[in-house]
């Protein structure tokens, strides 16, 4: 299989950018470039003009998400792991309902959770082991660029955090926890990473020193990201 064709379980060894390296770097600083620009687009926008941006960016997003099905399973490549049950491939679902029928629940969701998600990807992305220009590795860093950059044109566009919005989220996560929990039992995936931390994200730390414990600690770092995000940002942004 041609490296730039290959998955995470079928490229050969020896072949990966590793973290934190040059390319790794460059995708990065190419990804807070385009979401500065489309922020400050937005922002100037009128309401159309903030409308088309919107769907625009919903539009790349399922675009990115089908070219993963488009690739894998004519080649044989197919893996349950790309299933769109990760909090991140939710969250392309939540955008495109969003984009069609703008909502601040939906966009609570959005905040709360697809942005702290996306970003840690970003930071710790598990798909190292690939070239830089390999497809999948172009179709991870951009479908998780483009899963910041919508949230973050929100904020730019004055939409505003509350925490008190997220109670409407309980239950839709709890059933998908549940179903991550059976699936990942039988066909031995990792969705939300309840089987085991990757790509030396915090996760992996926890699970190199407590084992199997560490998803005792998810609710604890939720917790600490959540009140950075609604009691230091919303303080900063009264200001923008």
């Amino acid at each position: 299989m041609d490296s730039f064709l290959s998955t995470k379980f079928t490229i050969g060894e020896g072949l990966g950018m590793g973290a934190w390296s040059l390319g790794h770097i460059a995708w990065l600083a190419a990804g807070a470039l385009f979401i500065a620009i489309m922020c400050i687009t937005f922002r100037r926008s009128t309401e159309a003009g903030r409308r088309y941006l919107l769907r625009l960016v919903a539009g790349l997003i399922l675009a990115d998400e089908i070219v993963k099905y488009v690739i894998t399973i004519p080649t044989g490549q197919w893996d349950w792991s790309f299933l769109p049950l990760h909090l991140c491939s939710l969250s392309v679902f939540v955008i495109l309902a969003h984009a069609i029928r703008p909502n601040d629940a939906v966009a609570e969701y959005l905040y709360a959770l697809g942005l702290p998600a996306a970003l840690m990807a970003l930071i710790f992305p598990n798909w190292t082991m690939l070239p830089c220009m390999n497809w999948e590795s172009i179709h991870s860093f951009s479908i998780h660029i483009l899963l910041v950059c919508y949230p973050m044109m929100l904020l730019a566009g004055g939409w505003r955090p509350r925490f008190s919005r997220l109670r409407f989220w309980i239950a839709p996560l709890a059933l998908a926890v549940i179903l991550a929990v059976c699936l990942n039992a039988t066909l031995d995936t990792n969705f939300f990473f309840l089987n085991g931390g990757e790509g030396g994200n915090p996760l992996s730390f926890l699970e190199g020193i407590v084992g199997g414990w560490y998803v005792l600690a998810i609710p604890f770092i939720a917790a600490a990201l959540w009140a950075v995000m609604y009691i230091a940002i919303p303080k900063v942004l009264r200001w923008c």
